[in-house]
């Protein structure tokens, strides 16, 4: 038998703090980034302060609609069980619930459409670009259909928390959503690994630089544990008490989204924290090139840089086709903390014959 005297506010309140603040940082240094860099905004860095307004808004939500110590006046029920509730307790939180479930329907798309947009800056293959404008355009749609059903869930609207007039089925409405969710997160999130692997690179930088792009994944988990509580919870009557994970899990999955599409951005403050040691690590960095025997293997030009800051030296092969969507990544500073050859012109470089090399510093 449940214990009416449970209350899990405190717990929600520290997780849902600890996860907004992480993502408030992580889109402060990647906007670092940008200025370190001295790189203008793109739509990408905008879309993702339009996410963390939405997580703001859950946190704001969560946070009201939570009685814990930091909240003298009670405000409603959330966290408590609803048997030890008033009626107009568990209508005050029904109508957070509400408005909770519009500000999460938005946050989980504009993170994938701030991902898109940076794909669309730094890949330049046509056929890639037209996955990603496929996917933009999907994810819009997906989004506006869903804020639509959001909105207008029951008829009249006040049906949510009165129970006077027809609604959908709302457990129905947040597993679809959920599951469309999950599925277009690992598609995005892994859209350019193939490609990294089809690279004739050191192993050890084909993983680096798959890292980097499936950092998602870890967002790609937040959102299937969330999918199981909502699988577990949703259309039970202790709702107050059921659904406090689901509010704590909404947030920690969109700020992971925040915080894992601001992270590639952020390479060149890793760069200035931890210098060459950080990229000789992930063996993005080696002071054995110049060391190689002689050769009279030309290499073909290296084009100017973005906000990722990567370096490519890519000889003609079969994998061009691949190596060409990541031509434009360059970090104009790179040659100046590393003791590497950086070619910029159509130059013949006496080096060992490699196939292709990848120097990622400020992804």
């Amino acid at each position: 038998m449940a214990d009416h005297k449970e209350d899990f506010g405190q717990t929600l309140w520290v997780v849902n703090t600890i996860f907004i603040v992480l993502a408030t940082f992580a889109v402060l240094g990647r906007f670092a980034a940008r200025r370190l860099r001295k790189l203008p905004l793109g739509v990408d860095d905008w879309i993702i302060c339009v996410a963390l307004f939405w997580d703001w808004l859950l946190y704001g939500i969560s946070y009201a609609d939570t009685n814990t110590y930091l909240l003298p006046g009670r405000i409603n029920g959330l966290c408590k069980h609803r048997a030890k509730l008033p009626p107009q307790e568990v209508v005050v939180f029904e109508q957070l619930l509400y408005f909770f479930n519009i500000f999460y329907v938005l946050g989980p798309p504009s993170v994938k459409l701030s991902l898109l947009f940076l794909y669309q800056r730094i890949f330049k293959r046509p056929y890639f670009l037209r996955m990603v404008y496929g996917m933009i355009a999907l994810i819009s749609t997906w989004a506006i259909i869903m804020l639509f059903l959001a909105i207008f869930n029951c008829k009249p609207i006040s049906a949510f928390w009165t129970h006077e007039g027809t609604c959908l089925n709302f457990k129905q409405f947040a597993i679809g959503y959920a599951i469309v969710n999950i599925i277009t997160d690992f598609t995005i999130w892994l859209m350019p690994i193939p490609c990294v692997w089809q690279l004739q690179l050191p192993k050890l930088q084909k993983v680096a630089v798959s890292l980097i792009f499936a950092l998602g994944l870890f967002d790609c988990a937040v959102a299937m544990a969330r999918l199981l509580i909502s699988m577990l919870v949703l259309g039970k009557y202790d709702s107050t008490w059921l659904y406090a994970k689901g509010y704590m899990w909404s947030i920690i999955e969109v700020s992971t989204g925040i915080i894992c599409t601001c992270l590639p951005t952020m390479w060149v403050l890793l760069k200035a924290t931890f210098g060459g040691k950080f990229a000789r690590i992930f063996g993005m960095s080696s002071e054995k090139t110049g060391r190689q025997r002689p050769s009279n293997t030309p290499w073909s030009k290296a084009k100017e840089g973005n906000e990722t800051g990567a370096v490519i030296g890519v000889k003609a092969s079969s994998s061009r086709h691949c190596a060409d969507m990541f031509s434009d990544l360059r970090d104009p500073e790179w040659d100046a903390s590393s003791r590497r050859i950086l070619v910029i012109e159509e130059v013949s470089v006496e080096l060992q014959p490699v196939k292709q090399t990848l120097s990622v510093n400020a992804i």
